[in-house]
């Protein structure tokens, strides 16, 4: 039977959080549900107090390197945005189904090393998807953010190591 990994809180390192759409459907494959999950996300982000490192809405899933919230855990406020974001996602789409996994990956993010790693694993997934051809491309990533252009909607606190810089 597998070990199952329980997060451990409290200790201020940051979470690489991934969350994948049910059976992989692209239900975030229209920009306009992309920019509500942004829009969700950033809403979080002031009502929990957390630091954004970086994050990337994908058509069939999102990941977002987070800091731990002053209130509730990292599990939570995920949780809180899935809940948001599903019902949102079915009155929109009017139908009654379920728009995540049960499950979510979080693996918590250690050293500038892992950090630079996660964030050029963020960026790069556009890229490596067909969606985009530099990471500066697509939308709803933190790439523009580490690049020093125009963000959008979500507010990203940038980490200061060099390497995670990004050329426009």
């Amino acid at each position: 039977m597998p070990i199952v990994r329980k997060s451990v809180f409290g200790k201020g390192e940051l979470h690489l959080i991934t969350s994948t759409c049910f059976r992989h459907q692209e239900k975030l494959g229209l920009e306009k549900h992309r920019d509500l999950l942004c829009q969700l996300l950033e809403q979080l982000r002031v009502k929990y107090r957390f630091k954004i490192a970086g994050y990337v809405v994908m058509p069939s899933n999102f990941h977002v390197l987070i800091s731990e919230p002053e209130m509730e855990t990292a599990e939570e406020v995920i949780l809180t945005l899935r809940q948001r974001f599903q019902r949102r996602y079915n009155t929109s789409a009017r139908v009654d189904e379920s728009a995540w996994e049960k499950t979510m990956a979080d693996k918590h993010i250690v050293g500038a090393d892992q950090i630079v790693a996660s964030l050029n694993f963020l960026h790069q997934a556009p890229v490596k998807a067909g969606l985009a051809i530099h990471a500066t491309d697509w939308e709803w990533s933190s790439a523009r953010s580490y690049a020093e252009l125009p963000e959008g909607v979500v507010t990203v606190d940038p980490t200061d190591d060099p390497r995670a810089k990004l050329q426009p």
